[in-house]
């Protein structure tokens, strides 16, 4: 009886590793690497065409962020997999891909056999973390977000709003507002929540609209 052939994605904007990748995943009868793209908006785009059961996402790429990326996907495409694979690990990029919907994180140094097992469990409907760094992401799961009672009626709007992934200019046509006033808000808001970018921001919005 013929093994199911999982049909992968592999969104890199380096292409010396989407070869390096491709070359690993397509030597497994059971995996087969349907595309290649070189940005988060590529493979928005690759999928709303093409089957795809598992993407594998760099966490730093021009253009769109990778935490919305992987948000839009999520919504989009619930029965994709996505696995970062990446060569950073940076607190608040961990906590909001994964927040996000991505079900697993694999460094790029992992060894060839850590990579191939963390494709096969996330493609099994699995959560994987690459053994190194379970610790940390437990323990940054684990955080508690800062209270958020110094935020105004006003500023929680545009940060819930921020926390879906929209950006400045549909925050401000959402709530009637100036991309200027917009930015201003957040400025206010970031050292309230003690945020230090607009993905930590989003991350704690989330925190609170979780249940």
């Amino acid at each position: 009886m013929n093994q199911p052939v999982h049909r992968i994605l592999l969104v890199d904007d380096h292409a010396v590793v989407r070869e390096g990748i491709r070359s690993l995943l397509d030597t497994e009868p059971d995996l087969h690497v349907v595309g290649e793209v070189g940005s988060a908006e590529e493979a928005l785009t690759f999928v709303a065409h093409t089957p795809v059961d598992l993407a594998t996402f760099d966490l730093r790429m021009p253009g769109l962020a990778a935490e919305a990326a992987v948000r839009a996907l999520s919504a989009s495409h619930p029965q994709l997999r996505i696995l970062i694979l990446t060569s950073f690990f940076v607190d608040a990029e961990v906590r909001a891909v994964l927040a996000a919907g991505a079900s697993g994180y694999v460094l790029k140094d992992a060894r060839r056999e850590e990579i191939l097992t963390a494709v096969r469990a996330v493609l099994g409907g699995n959560n994987w973390i690459h053994p190194p760094l379970q610790g940390r992401v437990l323990q940054l799961l684990r955080q508690a977000p800062e209270p958020a009672s110094a935020l105004t009626p006003r500023e929680r709007d545009v940060l819930e709003l921020l926390g879906r992934g929209l950006s400045n200019k549909r925050i401000a046509q959402a709530l009637g507002l100036t991309e200027g006033t917009v930015k201003s808000y957040l400025r206010q808001i970031f050292p309230k929540i003690k945020a230090a970018d607009r993905l930590q921001a989003a991350l704690y919005a989330r925190s609170l609209a979780a249940p």
